[in-house]
C-alpha cells in the first residue's frame, strides 16, 4: 500500500509538502485529499503526528462555503464522545460516513 504523503509542520507554523519541496497551505492539503492522495502531517520538532489536528482545521476553514458539520452536530459529537460512554461510535460514523458519499476517486 501506497505510504501517505508527509507534510511537515514548522515552529512557524508553515506547512511542507516533502513530495514538492515547498510550502503549502490548508487549501493545498485539502485539494491532495480530494485528489485521492492519503496525507500524514507531522510536527518538525516533535515528529508527533498531528494529522487529525489539521483535518479539523481543513474542516473548519470549509465554513465559510456552508457549514459541513453543524453547530448542534458537533456539541452532541462532543457530548457523546467525551463521555467515553460508547466505544464504538467512531466506527459507526465513520461506517455512517462511507455508506452516505460515493467512493473516493483512486490517486494515481
Amino acid at each position: 500500500m501506497n505510504e501517505p504523503r508527509l507534510i511537515r509542520k514548522y515552529a512557524n507554523r508553515r506547512l511542507y509538502d516533502t513530495v514538492r519541496s515547498r510550502y503549502v497551505n490548508l487549501a493545498d492539503v485539502r485539494n491532495l485529499i480530494a485528489e485521492g492522495t492519503r496525507v500524514r502531517v507531522v510536527e518538525q520538532s516533535t515528529s508527533r503526528d498531528i494529522t487529525n489536528s489539521i483535518l479539523l482545521q481543513i474542516i473548519g476553514s470549509m465554513s465559510d462555503e456552508g457549514a459541513l458539520l453543524t453547530t448542534g452536530f458537533l456539541t452532541d459529537l462532543i457530548r457523546t464522545a467525551g463521555g467515553g460512554s460508547d466505544p464504538g461510535l467512531p466506527e459507526r460514523l465513520q461506517t455512517a460516513l462511507r455508506n452516505a458519499l460515493p467512493p473516493p476517486a483512486l490517486h494515481q
